[in-house]
């Protein structure tokens, strides 16, 4: 298909004749025609950039001729070029033909080269637009294809991966209870290591479901007043017998004043027992205390987690809330994260529109915290 820069419609052939000496020197590609119909031919069998009509022809009107011209080819740029402009006309020029300019005879050649060099530039300005949109378009379009390719990808592995997962712990359960026989020293220290790896790939799986819900799925909160004094009572209870296997005390510190508030108790229950393991984990002698406050305006809730732990370094703390990273510290109970836990804990809490943060000195302990609207 050719390509015509420019096409001039006007029955009066002089205007035509002074049309193509004034442009003889242009590089772009000009059709200047008397009849209307040969332009329509030239639009359908052309790609063409710009138009310009004399309005007052013997056939048909130049806004007419535009309008048609601006239905079946939108992109295409209209001038309209007529020496009986008036409002009136100017108004329904626009409203019909979506005129980018009008042109009044007789006309300024300077003008009129200057009217037809902005007209090609803004069609090739909206060209590139347009293949850029498109271009974005088909990349959306892909990358879409591709979130959801990862998305049954990551499904799958973890629920495939559980089954298996626990058929081997159950296996390796009855070989070390020794059910069907003795076995040796050796044997059940190899076999409780390849034991707590199977347990450490099964909380890998279950976080990496659980991250893929927040981050694939969006499942909405389940939003009810509660207690969040007694919910961190019920967790505290619950880890009592963790923490005392260690050697550690667990405690709580809570602020009677706080009543009932609207959160989702299951996924706080979840960010609670998180903090509260990692506190386990990482500390040595001392142990943990939950502590509930408002904060300073009174409008939020916070929670904070602080043990008497290693603490954390200073070049660790600001990648512990992206995925797969962990501080270098070694856990005390020689129990390896999976890096996924603390972007759960913020998932779930920025879904509560509440913030999480964590304040650590290394050598003296750190302090894990969330706040939650309050009400």
């Amino acid at each position: 298909m050719k390509k015509i820069d420019l096409i001039i419609v006007d029955d009066e052939k002089n205007v035509l004749n002074s049309l193509r000496r004034l442009f003889r020197n242009e590089t772009f590609e000009i059709l200047l025609t008397t009849d209307h119909k040969e332009a329509m031919r030239a639009l359908d069998q052309n790609m063409v950039k710009v138009v310009m009509s004399d309005q007052k022809m013997t056939q048909i009107t130049g806004i007419e001729f535009l309008r048609i011209i601006k239905k079946k080819y939108p992109n295409i740029v209209n001038i309209l070029f007529t020496g009986y402009a008036d409002l009136k006309m100017a108004t329904e020029a626009i409203n019909k033909g979506e005129v980018y300019r009008f042109i009044n005879k007789p006309w300024n050649d300077a003008d009129l080269k200057t009217v037809i060099r902005q007209a090609l530039d803004k069609y090739d300005l909206e060209e590139e637009n347009r293949k850029l949109t498109e271009n974005i378009k088909k990349q959306n379009e892909k990358l879409k294809k591709l979130y959801e390719a990862q998305k049954d990808f990551t499904f799958l592995v973890a629920h495939e991966l559980r089954t298996p997962l626990a058929a081997m712990r159950m296996a390796i359960d009855i070989v070390v209870k020794q059910t069907f026989g003795n076995i040796e020293k050796k044997q059940k220290e190899l076999l409780l290591n390849v034991s707590n790896n199977a347990k450490r790939l099964n909380r890998l799986t279950d976080d990496i479901l659980e991250f893929s819900k927040l981050e694939f799925e969006k499942s909405p909160l389940k939003m009810k007043p509660d207690q969040i004094n007694e919910l961190i009572e019920r967790v505290v209870l619950d880890q009592k017998i963790v923490a005392q296997e260690y050697g550690l005390y667990i405690r709580t510190e809570l602020d009677s004043t706080i009543s009932r508030s609207k959160l989702d108790s299951d996924r706080v229950t979840q960010v609670l027992n998180n903090f509260i393991n990692n506190a386990i984990r990482f500390t040595s002698t001392g142990g943990v205390t939950v502590r509930s406050s408002f904060d300073e305006n009174g409008k939020n809730i916070i929670v904070s987690v602080i043990d008497t732990g290693m603490g954390i370094r200073k070049k660790d703390i600001s990648g512990l809330f992206k995925k797969f990273k962990q501080s270098e510290n070694v856990a005390v109970t020689g129990e390896k994260g999976t890096g996924l836990g603390l972007v759960i804990c913020k998932g779930i809490i920025t879904q509560h529109r509440g913030k999480i943060w964590v304040e650590s000195k290394f050598g003296s302990g750190s302090s894990f915290n969330f706040s939650l609207p309050y009400g």
